[in-house]
């Protein structure tokens, strides 16, 4: 993450595979339960968080 709390390219890619792995094991379909778990995922990228592993380790402790 940059100063500014700008994601590249690559740490979008990771942000979105998290996401979507997480409502595909979840079976979330639904667009407003998405964009919440999405919140949660730009939170803790936010925080510092930007590791595949641990994001979702994150999601899934926190059960987005």
């Amino acid at each position: 993450m940059s100063a500014y709390g700008v994601a590249d390219p690559a740490q979008l890619d990771i942000l979105a595979k998290a996401l979507n792995d997480y409502c595909a094991r979840h079976h979330v379909a639904n667009k407003d339960e998405r964009e919440r778990i999405a919140v949660k995922v730009m939170a803790l990228f936010g925080q510092g968080v930007s590791d595949p592993i641990r994001l979702s380790a994150e999601l899934e402790r926190g059960s987005a």
